[in-house]
């Protein structure tokens, strides 16, 4: 064997191997990941079924949109209202869906946020040394909650500061603002 033999083979090995054990490793994240994407799917389908179970146990009340700021800010506007549990079971999540919708059903505005104040980034690097106490709603208890409709189209904003074409339910020529319990965690 010639030594140019030699380097061509050895050469050639290593890019097989580089190639075999590249394709392996790729194998195993995009595996991991299918299974991780599966987990996450079921924890979202279970969270939705339980707030179908309990919609008659856990509902929205009281809600209002007013508008808030100081003089030389624009007013945002705020949503606030509470949420009463009326089942025997402690509630430790909430996701509530809020929406504007016009006469025709066509939606204007929509928003989600969660009342007990859990943060929806699951790795919080930045705010790794804060302590945070969690919100629970015990058996028969209620709390009340306040969310700043932050991307809220200016062109509501006027509807909600006077109060014109604005209502809480749907009614004939008005924007109709629906708040839905979306998810819910029980213990």
């Amino acid at each position: 064997m010639k030594r140019k033999s030699i380097v061509v083979i050895v050469f050639s090995s290593l890019i097989v191997a580089a190639v075999l054990f590249s394709t392996l490793l790729g194998y195993m994240l995009y595996v991991q990941w299918k299974e991780d994407s599966f987990v996450l799917k079921y924890h979202n389908s279970i969270y939705k079924l339980t707030a179908e179970l309990f919609r008659e146990n856990v509902s929205i009340a009281n809600t209002k949109v007013r508008l808030e700021g100081a003089e030389p800010f624009p007013q945002m506007p705020v949503l606030e209202g509470s949420i009463k549990n009326s089942s025997d079971k402690t509630v430790i999540s909430v996701l509530v869906e809020i929406s504007f919708r016009e006469p025709d059903g066509s939606v204007v505005y929509k928003d989600w946020f969660y009342p007990l104040g859990e943060r929806s980034f699951s790795n919080p690097i930045m705010f790794s040394g804060v302590k945070r106490a969690e919100n629970v709603i015990l058996p028969g208890e209620g709390i009340s909650f306040r969310h700043l409709l932050r991307n809220c189209p200016r062109e509501l904003v006027p509807m909600l500061s006077s109060g014109s074409n604005f209502a809480r339910n749907s009614a004939e020529g008005k924007i109709a603002l629906v708040c839905e319990i979306k998810g819910l965690r029980v213990l």
